[in-house]
């Protein structure tokens, strides 16, 4: 291809830190390209809950649209926004390196909190979780994006906000005001795919494929192919507590899942992780 590619992406702070992470690693392969920015309906509706405004796919749809229709080449994801079933006719075909999975709890600080402190978070995943640390506090919506839900916390409008960690060091915020607790993915399961990036691209441009490929983390990449699995079989939307992490040493690979209130854990060969998930299910259902 003798012109840049076009690289799809939503136009906040922390989808362009996350964009340009991509571009980054196509630049060092002698790729060029340029940031088409794209509002998506999850952007445009800052005021409901995710699960109001159309559930899965709502940071995803027009995305996939500019790609199929050529006006992009690529398109860059936060793993955790994709839903499992992609446009027909594009693949992931890019995933590079992972952030951290964990989720955090950001409180000012230097304050006392009171014993019912307000938390604000979107998340069900995050409410059910949360409440085995904080089981007397009140959950609230909180919409916006990660500089947006910063400042509400700093003016008051919340005691603590729930946020992905991975956000946080993408965007490099400072946070020298703050208090910190950071969850181990362990005791608080993310969402499938959270801290990954994940790269789309249409199935028949072969060289695109190739070279996302080679900007590939393995690891990044068979975390990404099992949780999404262990997503699919849940058949959860936004409205639904869920969560998955994958760990692998080797060629083993640990599961974690969430489904309303249920946990449930394993170990399995990678090569086993359709058996593995299943198994879970069977416990979570």
């Amino acid at each position: 291809m003798n012109r840049p590619w076009i690289l799809a992406t939503r136009g906040s702070a922390l989808a362009m830190a996350q964009a340009h992470i991509v571009q980054r690693l196509l630049q060092d392969k002698g790729i060029e390209t340029q940031i088409r920015v794209v509002s998506t309906k999850g952007d445009r509706d800052r005021k409901h809950p995710l699960s109001e405004i159309g559930g899965k796919g709502l940071f995803v749809k027009e995305i996939e649209r500019e790609l199929l229709a050529g006006s992009a080449d690529i398109a860059v994801h936060s793993g955790k926004d994709l839903p499992y079933d992609l446009a027909e006719g594009t693949l992931i075909a890019g995933v590079p390196a992972a952030e951290s999975s964990s989720d955090c709890l950001l409180t000012r600080k230097g304050e006392k909190m009171p014993e019912r402190m307000r938390i604000g978070t979107g998340s069900p995943r995050r409410i059910v979780q949360c409440r085995k640390f904080y089981p007397d506090a009140e959950y609230a919506l909180i919409r916006g994006n990660v500089d947006t839900r910063l400042r509400k916390l700093r003016e008051g409008a919340f005691d603590g906000i729930l946020l992905a960690k991975a956000g946080l060091d993408r965007l490099g915020c400072d946070l020298a005001d703050l208090e910190v607790r950071e969850f181990s993915p362990e005791v608080f399961l993310p969402a499938a795919c959270q801290g990954i990036l994940a790269v789309q691209c249409r199935e028949a441009d072969t060289e695109i494929k190739k070279a996302l490929e080679d900007i590939s983390d393995r690891e990044a990449y068979r975390r990404l192919v099992a949780e999404r699995y262990m997503l699919r079989l849940t058949g959860a939307d936004c409205s639904d507590s869920v969560g998955a992490h994958a760990s692998l040493e080797g060629n083993m690979l640990t599961m974690r899942a969430l489904l309303g209130e249920k946990e449930a854990a394993g170990n399995a060969p990678f090569a086993d992780y359709k058996q593995l998930c299943a198994s879970l299910m069977e416990v979570l259902s």
